[in-house]
């Protein structure tokens, strides 16, 4: 699953078509190429838009962060449960692990900026208008890092670690969502590091007013 995929062309007719996808590179460089030869205004609002796109990339790669690292201390718990006999200290861990469980969805939660969330998989991509005619647009894939089935799978202890099942299955389902945040997490850095570097050649090209988020940065927005 690509994060920027494609380059979504609306021609000047009644049925719009929606051109074949293109890679994530192919897609920004031609429409910077094709921007470059209008009006200043088109060349800045692309690079607004293409910030505001780079800002809310960069929002979700901070949570995926948050997630790996709470994804690491749930596998150390769950090791710890495989290996102690305490029915109480178990039960202790479990409580803990739900607790990570509660964390990881409250990150997700804060993923949101612009009104854009790209991890709670509610919605299969969003798109960002590259000019005011809405003829070209970038469309942003989102990955599900819930803890729902759909998601990461992550799901709570129902006997409170008491079976050496339940903590075997536990530590099987945060293995395979740790693989998952990692694929997830390489996707968006290469999606923001194609982002980054058309900013760069904007600012080259263009002067630093071309390459400037026109809305609030940070999670929340």
């Amino acid at each position: 699953m690509g994060l920027i995929s494609k380059l979504v062309g609306k021609r000047e007719k009644p049925d719009e078509t929606i051109i074949a996808a293109v890679s994530s590179e192919e897609a920004v460089t031609r429409v910077m190429k094709s921007l470059s030869k209008g009006a200043p205004a088109s060349v800045a609002q692309a690079g607004a838009e293409i910030a505001t796109a780079l800002n809310t990339v960069e929002t979700a790669i901070l949570a995926i962060d948050t997630i790996a690292d709470l994804l690491i201390e749930a596998e150390l718990l769950t090791a710890t449960a495989r290996d102690t006999q305490s029915a109480g200290r178990r039960a202790l861990i479990s409580n803990r692990y739900n607790k990570l469980l509660h964390t990881v969805s409250e990150t997700i939660l804060r993923a949101e900026h612009n009104g854009m969330n790209l991890l709670d998989g509610n919605r299969n991509t969003y798109e960002i208008k590259l000019d005011s005619d809405e003829r070209a647009s970038i469309a942003l894939h989102v990955a599900n890092l819930t803890t729902e089935t759909e998601g990461l799978g992550l799901s709570a202890p129902l006997e409170a670690f008491a079976s050496q099942v339940e903590v075997e299955r536990t530590i099987a389902e945060i293995d395979a969502a740790r693989r998952t945040t990692s694929r997830v997490a390489d996707l968006f850095a290469d999606s923001s590091a194609v982002l980054a570097e058309r900013l760069a050649r904007l600012d080259q090209d263009f002067g630093p007013t071309a390459a400037q988020a026109t809305r609030p940065t940070g999670a929340g927005h």
